[in-house]
């Protein structure tokens, strides 16, 4: 009698396990860009089993950019992205279908990049410099926002291609760069200058990074999905910041290129973003109605949005636990 109700007990862990396996949704999750040491979060957490113990098959592909990024997601080739939040409404505004549903940088990166040997300590110190920007990206208008919130003046903008950013510096043709802080540093660095950065959302002008965004009809019809998937993205962003090191390890498994020293800085220097001012005290990947609101009004002024729209249109924190 024993043997037969351990023999079905067995069985019954066994149909069990089969049937959670087979209840596993396949889901996608397109990144912001090429992977790099901030992108550590979503590997090592693949790794652990995050996704699988939350019952999702996830399948983690490059990105080409936060536009690039938002529109499969908006078009419904991935269910999930990281994609800049600023990007997001701006595409959301012109229709696209697509929702932040947990915010993953919730400070903006966005910065001014410059050589130690500059000595500028504050945004006061910045005027009648030359700055490397390029032609497209959402720091332009940012940086004249700055300039407006600041009160400086008289630096010219000096249009490059995204990867000659870095080498303007390095050689002297410019001041600084206008780029991501985080991750734009460690990378002057290890090239033999020391550098700093002047954070955009320290001037009060913070458009939010990066967060997990899905469509529309994700949320209405597959809200356990979506549940999931958020929650995974909260325990990602808890352990990655436990283990960097760790992180850093998963994340060159699959890009054994990655140089660990820098990717490593570049992940520890992106924690600092992970809030913001209006998200003390919240559970990660809680959004900010106030700084998505600050965000439509600067995209608004500089003219990327035509007309505003209630901010609950671009973001919901419905499945923040």
């Amino acid at each position: 009698m024993i043997r037969t109700a351990t023999i079905a007990a067995a069985a019954a862990a066994a149909l069990l396990t089969t049937t959670s396996a087979r209840a596993a949704d396949d889901v996608t999750l397109r990144l912001d860009w090429v992977l790099g040491g901030y992108h550590a979060v979503w590997h090592y957490a693949k790794a652990k089993g995050v996704f699988a113990k939350n019952g999702i098959n996830i399948t983690l592909s490059e990105g080409r950019g936060s536009m690039t990024t938002s529109q499969t997601v908006g078009n419904q080739s991935d269910e999930f992205g990281t994609a800049d939040g600023g990007a997001m409404m701006v595409l959301r505004s012109k229709g696209l279908k697509t929702k932040m549903v947990a915010g993953y940088l919730r400070t903006g990166p966005s910065a001014l990049i410059f050589p130690k040997a500059k000595g500028w300590k504050s945004w006061k110190d910045v005027n009648n410099a030359k700055i490397a920007d390029s032609a497209g990206g959402s720091t332009i208008y940012l940086f004249k926002a700055v300039e407006k919130a600041v009160g400086i003046g008289g630096n010219k903008i000096i249009l490059v291609a995204p990867p000659a950013k870095v080498s303007s510096v390095l050689s002297g043709k410019v001041d600084g760069t206008n780029s991501f802080g985080f991750l734009q540093v460690p990378i002057m660095e290890s090239k033999g200058t020391p550098a700093a950065y002047l954070s955009f959302a320290e001037a009060g002008i913070n458009v939010p990074g990066l967060a997990l965004i899905t469509h529309e009809n994700m949320i209405r019809d597959k809200k356990d999905l979506v549940g999931r998937m958020v929650a995974s993205t909260q325990e990602a962003l808890k352990i990655v910041q436990e283990d960097p090191e760790g992180a850093i390890d998963a994340l060159r498994k699959v890009k054994p290129t990655l140089d660990r020293k820098i990717h490593l800085a570049i992940l520890k220097s992106s924690f600092a973003l992970y809030h913001s001012k209006a998200s003390a005290g919240k559970p990660l990947g809680w959004i900010p109605p106030a700084d998505i609101e600050t965000a439509q009004n600067l995209l608004v002024e500089y003219e990327q949005i035509k007309a505003k729209a209630p901010v609950g249109d671009y973001f919901t924190n419905a499945f923040i636990r």
